[in-house]
């Protein structure tokens, strides 16, 4: 509720640090502000009597105490003792300043039960302000002075009820105009000031000066006599309101009270002709509706703003959604070629090894073969990642174990330059994820941040419980409510621009030199998360570090890992396998090593050649070896209508991409073996046997 202008920002840091002193010093602020006030609107007078219908001193005392609290009422009491006992014997001005509490204490009890806004930028806030918190608590004040007054005897039976209605109006319409004011200017979204905006202020301010001849007949050749045409005001307030808000309208309201009860104290204007209680009536509706009309009109137009600047947002964020999912198309299109071909070098570079002395020359250039290969198979899982086409292997794990478990890692990675602290807080930390994906996604988060240090610093790791609702995720339309495990990555670097910040998931984005980053460590990071049904956030300021957070969703039970048993040397076996796969290099590849591990193959170039083989009798068939997207087929139909030709064939899928049932869900259906390309022919081999050795009960 308080502004943030970097100005203001030592002021308050001051207070902030010296509560008492500045509380001292509030307080005879707001006393000497309230007393200024209190003899300026008494110094109008017609005929010796006060014509002023607005008590400026309470719409401050309501403005303060909602924004600052209860401790600055003793500054209000002290400004209402000083200008009472002008007019009052000290034990009679003692009460009344004391009495000036109540209608601070009603309406801001008042209006933080109705849950008041004091930007203003809602309709329902003026209303609020000026027909409920503002008569209620102006009554109650009204009442306990009347009560005074008769204790006293400083006033008749006679003139109590004027007494008593002027009381309760002029403090009413005191709130009416001053608290929006301090309010709109205190709280209020500022201005964006250019020259035409600067030009239209100043336009406006000279109809105000115009138009108080008409209005009031302040000066010119009217100045002495009426004018009865004070309805221009509210034109000129509508154009404050619509044009600058609410410390526009409340500011030109302002202006115009101090006119209007001006040149009703001269004798003058459109109400002169009156008698002065009826004056005073007549003042009272006049700025209560103009200061009403201009709240609403400013309102109406904040409200306005900001359902143009929501369906702003939205609209961007669909144009950002149809892009990434764009690029994830086409990313994820070209790994699927891409792993065809790195599965015939992979598997080729294995079968030249093999076949090399251990004491080769060659073999060094065949195993940097290899290698580059399987850095070029990481780039493309990555790539699959960030299109939300990886199948993802999930499991329910523990999250504090997964990250004790690759803290050694992550230390070796990190240097000794950078103070690493990795902390479990979260009490129910089991979600369910690929384990392998979550540990490539800390380690791109962590490998970032030691490039945001590069003189060091202090890097966390830690997780812990939340409960996202629907608030903490409208901006991301996204993400669901419900509990999560928070795994927060925060660091003490360099941080990062807003345009940085906004572009930061996007693929192949980096702010690395040339060859020192692809830009695809968040991206990829953003598509795991994604898949995973959990969101991703980042918070980061230039000097003050970043922090990623990633809300995956707290799973019910964990479940037990199956141990796997791995061999040195590549199992064997000598069923009959049916190899259904449309491209040659890898056709050629599967099958040479299937021949040698002692399997007796036939190999298929297409889905309907593939049926065409299974329907023959004389053929017997353990396995289909059977790729996912096939030329003229998918594999699924291809498995399903070998499945009824022959029952008891059992089906492993392998693909550098899925079918749109896996990709839908990015998960593996249950019961669906499935080999990932590019793969190893020790992979190849022990996933074939898992599958061939698994008890009867469906391969599909």
């Amino acid at each position: 509720m308080r502004p943030s202008s970097s100005l203001t920002a030592p002021v308050r840091s001051w207070f902030a640090a010296n509560e008492l002193i500045g509380t001292i010093v509030l307080n005879a602020v707001v006393a000497l502000v309230a007393w200024g006030l209190s003899e300026l609107v008494l110094a109008p007078t017609a005929g010796g009597r006060p014509v002023t219908p607005l008590w400026p001193p309470v719409g401050l005392a309501v403005a303060v105490t909602y924004i600052g609290g209860y401790r600055l009422l003793p500054g209000i009491v002290l400004g209402s003792l000083v200008c009472g006992l002008r007019f009052n014997a000290w034990p009679l001005a003692s009460l009344l300043a004391l009495a000036q509490v109540v209608q601070p204490i009603v309406d801001v009890r008042i209006l933080k039960a109705m849950k008041f806004d004091p930007r203003l930028e809602r309709v329902r806030d003026p209303i609020v302000l000026s027909l409920v918190a503002g008569p209620a608590g102006s009554l109650a004040a009204a009442l306990i002075v009347s009560a005074l007054w008769l204790l006293f005897g400083t006033r008749t039976i006679d003139t109590l009820g004027y007494d008593f209605a002027l009381w309760w109006l002029r403090d009413w319409l005191g709130v009416l105009v001053t608290a929006p004011l301090i309010f709109a200017w205190a709280c209020g979204r500022s201005t964006r000031w250019s020259w035409p905006r600067v030009g239209e202020m100043i336009a406006l301010l000279l109809t105000l000066f115009a138009g108080s001849q008409l209005m009031f007949g302040l000066w010119g050749i009217f100045a002495t006599r009426d004018v009865p045409i004070a309805f221009i005001f509210f034109p000129i307030v509508g154009w404050a309101g619509l044009r600058f808000g609410a410390r526009g309208s409340t500011t030109i309201v302002a202006l115009i009270a101090s006119f209007a009860i001006a040149v009703a104290g001269m004798g003058i204007g459109p109400f002169s002709a009156f008698p002065i209680e009826f004056t005073q009536f007549l003042l009272f509706a006049f700025l209560a509706l103009g200061s009403l009309s201009g709240l609403l009109l400013a309102a109406i137009m904040a409200e306005r703003d900001d359902a143009l600047t929501k369906r702003l947002v939205l609209e961007e964020q669909l144009r950002h959604s149809q892009k990434m999912e764009a690029v994830g198309r086409l990313a994820g299109g070209i790994a699927h070629d891409f792993n065809n071909l790195l599965t015939a070098i992979i598997g080729y570079t294995e079968i030249v090894l093999t076949s090399l002395d251990p004491k080769d020359d060659r073999r060094a250039d065949a195993e940097e073969i290899g290698r580059a290969a399987m850095r070029a198979a990481d780039l493309t899982r990555q790539m699959l990642a960030f299109s939300r086409r990886q199948v993802l292997q999930l499991k329910v794990i523990d999250l504090n174990s997964a990250l004790g478990k690759v803290e050694p890692m992550l230390r070796r990675v990190i240097g000794e330059d950078i103070v690493m602290t990795v902390t479990g807080k979260a009490t129910n930390a089991f979600v369910r994820v690929d384990p392998g994906q979550v540990e490539q996604v800390v380690m791109n988060l962590v490998v970032n941040a030691r490039d945001a240090m590069p003189k060091g610093g202090r890097l966390t790791v830690e997780t812990s419980d939340a409960v996202l609702d629907e608030a903490a995720l409208a901006d991301s339309p996204e993400a669901r409510p419900g509990p999560y495990v928070l795994l927060s990555v925060s660091d003490t670097g360099t941080g990062m621009a807003p345009e940085v910040r906004a572009r930061i998931f996007e693929p192949y984005f980096t702010t690395k030199d040339v060859g020192k980053g692809t830009g695809l460590g968040l991206s990829t990071a953003y598509g795991i998360v994604r898949q995973s049904e959990g969101h991703i956030s980042v918070s980061s300021e230039i000097g003050l570090g970043t922090t990623f957070r990633i809300y995956l969703p707290r799973s019910e039970a964990p479940q037990q890992a199956a141990t796997e048993i791995a061999g040195e040397k590549m199992p064997e076996g000598n069923e009959h396998i049916l190899l259904v796969e449309d491209d040659s290099s890898v056709r050629r590849l599967s099958k040479e090593l299937l021949v040698r591990l002692g399997y007796s193959v036939t190999e298929a170039a297409s889905g309907r050649a593939g049926l065409a083989l299974g329907s023959d009798d004389t053929r017997h068939f353990d396995l289909a070896l059977c790729d996912v997207i096939l030329g003229d087929m998918s594999g699924p139909a291809v498995a399903e209508a070998l499945s009824a030709l022959r029952p008891s064939i059992r089906v492993l899928y392998m693909s550098g991409y899925t079918d749109e049932a896996i990709v839908k869900t990015g998960v593996l259906d249950e019961g669906k073996p499935f080999l990932q390309k590019p793969f190893t022919p020790m992979q190849l081999a022990k996933r074939i046997r898992e599958v061939l050795d698994e008890p009867e009960s469906g391969s599909l």
